[in-house]
């Protein structure tokens, strides 16, 4: 009897645990003159339940959660339908309140269509920004002209102008994703209206009718104020409980309206070029409700990418992930977002190790929570190839892009702007690695895509150009590179005009490559161009203008000139020192070049003190194997090498040829020098055959990776040819001079300063033979 009577009591218990339901419905978003539509075919599931159920004809659903009373929280674990992703992505780990009268309502949109509106929306963006742009430089102008300002107000009011137009293009994909992703039917008329003035580009409008309905200077006092009243409306009596409830929901429904207004005139201002006036509106939003995740993390990016505030911004940022752990939890898609951020700050401070720690967190959540192959798990695979491509760890670089290559690939198909930008960074690794081929074909690739997706007049575009350039002047096609260097020059004379510091940096480039062909005239005069605007846009003490001053100090230091290769050495670091103190990575390239002035003066005891001191800084920042530290080590093998410590000099060759290895392989530029270093000692010390051996090493190398007919291939043949002329064996040497002058005279020409040492090696060697 016991027995049976415990079954019963069970059967009751049973019974008393009644399904309760949720109902539902899901929509697309509304857009201006269409309403959203009812959407069927989603299938959403609640966490904790194991019945998933879809959403039926005029999108309604309905979910049955076992034992949920009116109140209750409960969480969506998934939504999904094929072609379609969530506008809010935060609707999946929020809590919600179950209720049997109030249905959720969930809005989801188009991938086809947000694509569509996103791109409408940065184009119209791009064109209103470049229209903004080209009137406040004339206006400038002009009031330089007219002497209304001062060639130094001219300078700053300009250099706020290129800096804020090139940052304000790097947003505009975030800001059109704003916008493509607002709900109209959740918009009022004058809200609506204002969201049509932004996209189209008629911001005049938008902001004098924002600025009629809404004051964004009380905004925070009127929140606060509100928000006091509650809390003394709650504190006098318990029994008001249900109108502090309706003054709760007025009060979060005004402060939802006052960041959109916010966030709207955050927009007008910054394709206006205000960025003043843009700090103050986001910042002012994300104090407006510093539990709101989204303001937060859309606050520190401007803050970081906008004034390089990275102290301010890792505040935002990680004021926004301790929200994110208390409502997501540590395991969600916001915690993605604000790792990537996070480790992007300590990558800008130069603290690569917190940089990868925290992309790698990015990394193992967002696998975790949203599968293997989402967009989010592309960025982070993006973030750490950047880190380590920084590390000079190439082929991890290339591990991680590679990752990030195939998602994007498969998610979105090859034509987006986004793919074209890591085949991009996939083809400057190869690049460094010496892998030119490889390296021409990502660069290609990435060329075609953005010419597809944004025009052949684009400064993306012109960046490719920029970067197919860099790769042909690294490989010695210094006709290729020039004629790839011109086309980006001319589209960034045409759209950025010709007196932007990105035009400045274009000369410098394009010097670099008559430089390296030997024409060290046309280099200075093109270096000196490049100053002269730089200094004239920017004033003489920006970062920029350490590329043009580095490139004439060297220029002077080819041509012997070491004072003056010395003075120009000198203004880079006194720069960037100013900058960013002296225990930079940037600022010790300096310093190596300052120790290769010193070395070239005779002063050996000041020049080891610049190497080791480069040596330290590099070894610490960068790693005890990166390609930089075998610069310095090479050079600190040089002063043995001139002070006929061979033994020492020989020791740091060896040094520097094993970090080349362990970088970039056997097959490398970087690692062909060493050998060439090592073979100087060895000629230098007397042991002329080891010095053919490593001259050989060298030469082959250069052949293997440039092709026969390469200025460093006529090195490696010169180099061989002396060592024969001081073995006297004297029709070897002629044989490999001559191949050498050859080389020269068809890529340098004639009159070229290589091409004449050459031709006088061979007349010594001519007389030595009695010739």
């Amino acid at each position: 009897m016991k027995k049976i009577a415990f079954l019963v009591v069970n059967i009751c218990i049973a019974l008393c645990v009644v399904a309760q339901t949720q109902q539902g419905i899901v929509k697309t978003i509304g857009k201006s003159g269409k309403k959203g539509e009812p959407l069927s075919g989603v299938t959403i599931r609640v966490k904790g339940e194991h019945n998933a159920v879809v959403s039926k004809t005029k999108g309604r659903f309905s979910i049955n959660m076992k034992g949920k009373k009116n109140g209750d929280s409960y969480t969506l674990q998934q939504v999904q339908k094929k072609g379609y992703e969530l506008n809010d992505p935060g609707t999946v780990g929020r809590n919600y309140a179950f209720s049997t009268s109030v249905p959720l309502t969930i809005v989801m949109v188009s991938k086809a269509q947000l694509q569509a509106e996103t791109q409408r929306i940065e184009n119209n963006a791009y064109n209103v920004a470049e229209k903004n742009y080209k009137a406040k430089m004339e206006l400038l102008e002009k009031q330089l002209n007219e002497n209304t300002i001062t060639a130094e107000e001219y300078r700053s009011a300009l250099q706020e102008l290129q800096d804020s137009f090139e940052k304000y293009q790097s947003l505009i994909e975030s800001l059109a994703d704003h916008y493509a992703h607002t709900d109209y039917d959740m918009l009022d008329e004058n809200e609506a209206e204002i969201n049509i003035l932004i996209e189209n580009g008629e911001l005049e409008k938008a902001d004098s009718l924002i600025h009629t309905l809404f004051d964004p200077i009380d905004v925070l006092k009127r929140n606060k104020e509100a928000l006091n009243r509650l809390d003394q409306t709650i504190a006098d009596a318990q029994g008001v409980m249900d109108q502090a409830n309706e003054d709760w929901a007025a009060v979060i429904k005004q402060q939802e309206k006052d960041a959109e207004y916010l966030y709207q005139l955050y927009t007008i201002a910054l394709a206006q070029f205000d960025n003043e006036r843009a700090a103050k509106y986001i910042q002012t939003r994300a104090e407006l409700d510093t539990t709101n995740v989204q303001w937060q993390i859309e606050a520190g990016k401007f803050i970081s990418n906008y004034f390089a505030n990275y102290d301010e911004s890792l505040k935002l940022f990680q004021r926004g992930l301790g929200q994110v752990n208390k409502q997501y939890g540590e395991q969600s898609e916001w915690a993605v977002q604000f790792y990537n951020n996070i480790g992007g700050v300590y990558y800008y401070k130069g603290d690569y190790e917190r940089a990868l720690e925290y992309h790698q967190k990015a990394l193992e959540v967002s696998k975790q929570v949203l599968g293997p192959e989402h967009p989010y798990v592309a960025t982070s695979y993006n973030n750490i190839g950047i880190v380590y491509n920084r590390r000079a760890d190439y082929d991890k670089a290339l591990e991680y892009y590679q990752k990030a290559l195939e998602i994007k690939e498969h998610l979105s198909g090859t034509d987006l702007p986004d793919v074209a930008t890591t085949y991009n960074n996939i083809g400057m690794v190869y690049n460094k690695k010496g892998d030119f081929d490889n390296a021409l074909d990502h660069l290609q690739k990435s060329l075609e895509i953005r010419k597809h997706i944004l025009g052949v007049e684009h400064l993306d575009v012109a960046q490719s150009y920029n970067n197919i350039g860099l790769l042909f002047s690294n490989k010695g096609d210094f006709d290729k590179a020039l004629e790839y260097y011109h086309k980006a020059l001319e589209i960034r004379e045409h759209l950025l005009g010709i007196s932007h510091p990105d035009v400045a940096l274009l000369y410098n480039d394009i010097g670099e490559v008559y430089r390296n062909n030997g024409n060290n005239d046309k280099a200075l005069e093109l270096f000196h161009k490049a100053m002269d605007l730089l200094v004239r846009t920017l004033g003489p003490e920006h970062p920029d203008l350490t590329f043009p001053y580095n490139n004439i100090g060297t220029v002077y230091y080819d041509k012997g000139d070491y004072n003056k290769a010395l003075e120009y050495y000198q203004k880079s670091l006194d720069i960037l020192e100013s900058i960013l103190g002296t225990d930079n990575p940037d600022v010790a390239i300096f310093y190596n070049n300052i120790g290769n002035v010193l070395c070239k003066k005779g002063d050996y005891d000041k020049a080891l003190e610049h190497y080791q001191k480069v040596r330290a800084i590099w070894e610490r920042t960068l790693g005890p194997k990166h390609p930089n530290v075998a610069i310095t080590l090479t050079s600190i093998g040089t002063v043995y090498d001139i002070r006929e410590d061979y033994d020492k000099a020989l020791e740091y060759y060896q040094k520097a040829l094993d970090v080349r290895v362990s970088v970039f392989g056997s097959e490398h530029p970087d690692v062909a020098s060493s050998y060439n270093s090592i073979g100087l000692a060895y000629c230098n010390k007397g042991d002329f055959d080891k010095a053919l051996e490593y001259y050989q090493k060298a030469l082959d190398i250069r052949k293997s990776v440039f092709g026969p007919e390469h200025p460093t291939v006529a090195g490696s043949y010169n180099n061989i040819g002396w060592v024969y002329r001081k073995k006297g064996d004297f029709d070897k040497a002629l044989e490999y001079l001559q191949k050498a002058l050859d080389i020269f005279e068809r890529i340098l020409g004639a009159d070229n300063p290589n091409t004449q040492k050459v031709k006088e090696g061979i007349d010594e060697v001519n007389k030595l033979m009695g010739q």
